[in-house]
């Protein structure tokens, strides 16, 4: 798998205009097939439930092979909330129907295992992905879009769904068709590519050129587009799901890392001057949003005054990891040339 980084002028443009990130529901909940409804079904079921939503709400692909995560596998009923059978679509052992095993899994319980673990929780707002997928057929190129219920983009949103984070794609309705072509996707052209994701008002931009290059291997040059840079990789399969697949997962492995942090051993404090708080729903609308990051343990008011609010808030993660967090919200926004730790409540 190749890779390339790159650093573009031309983001200045896009990031100017407000991004923002989707709050991830069902981390903690899992689907697993089995043949029967027997308890011995049920205790593997269990585990492999477990191990998927471990996966989701840590974004790390490898986690149930890490120490300390591998004694919670073994022990996945103490963690279950609720759990229920349903029949499944899918047939087992030729006319035999298999069922499905739903779980609910414990938020409180699994998140306090993990820190005594010293594992990074991921928040539940998440970045959000705008995806362009251009596909090469013989000569011929062509986005590929959601009104073909393309199985390619299934293919895609299967796996971002396992590993925690949700995709968008684009309309390719006359205003995307006015702002970029087939030939700016696979050209690379930064520009128009950044100018037709502001519409979308992505976090990310993730573009895929997928092609089979030989009957029996397939391809797919991929380029994300965020922190003020784009970079580059390349995935190649026999099996063309692997290739998307893999390209998906590259990415998030991108994103855990920009954004996850791991618990340190001392509290830190940070104080937050909020502007725009003109009323008693306003203030708690600001409070609850701030009380609802994961990654903020208290949030305590130290000072109001008629033009701000000054909150102090108390987190096992650095200042940066929280100021991460809020910027990926719709409800705080940095206020411009103002201190990092400034905002100002978005309407």
């Amino acid at each position: 798998m190749r890779f390339g980084i790159l650093y573009f002028t031309c983001f200045l443009a896009f990031i100017s205009q407000p991004t923002y990130a989707i709050k991830v529901t069902g981390l903690y909940q899992a689907v697993v097939s089995v043949s029967d409804e027997s308890t011995q079904k049920r205790r593997m079921a269990l585990k492999q439930a477990l191990g998927k939503v471990l996966v989701k709400i840590t974004g790390d692909r490898n986690i149930n092979k890490s120490m300390g995560v591998t004694s919670l596998l073994a022990t996945p009923g103490k963690f279950v909330q609720q759990y229920r059978y349903r029949q499944n679509s899918n047939d087992w052992n030729q006319d035999k129907l298999a069922y499905e095993l739903w779980v609910q899994f414990d938020e409180g319980a699994l998140d306090a295992a993990l820190k005594t673990y010293g594992v990074p929780i991921w928040e539940k707002e998440r970045p959000s992905i705008l995806v362009w997928l251009v596909h090469k057929k013989n000569k011929d190129r062509s986005f590929v879009g959601i009104e073909k219920g393309s199985e390619y983009l299934n293919i895609l949103e299967n796996r971002a769904s396992a590993r925690g984070v949700r995709l968008l794609f684009p309309l390719l309705d006359l205003q995307d068709n006015s702002k970029i072509s087939v030939t700016d996707v696979w050209g690379g052209f930064t520009e128009p590519i950044l100018n037709a994701s502001k519409r979308y008002q992505a976090n990310v931009v993730l573009t895929s050129k997928f092609t089979q290059i030989l009957p029996t291997l397939w391809e797919s040059d991929w380029s994300v587009y965020f922190d003020n840079q784009v970079v580059n990789w390349t995935s190649q399969s026999d099996i063309a799901d692997i290739v998307l697949e893999e390209g998906i997962d590259e990415l998030v492995d991108k994103l855990v890392s920009r954004y996850t942090q791991t618990e340190g051993q001392n509290t830190e404090v940070i104080q937050l001057l909020v502007n725009d708080i003109n009323s008693v729903d306003e203030y708690a609308k600001t409070f609850s949003y701030l009380t609802s990051i994961q990654s903020v343990d208290t949030v305590n008011v130290k000072q109001t005054t008629p033009n701000y609010i000054l909150f102090e808030l108390t987190s096992n993660r650095s200042a940066e990891g929280v100021y991460q967090a809020i910027s990926l919200g719709k409800i705080l926004e940095s206020v411009e040339g103002g201190d990092v730790s400034e905002y100002r409540l978005l309407p």
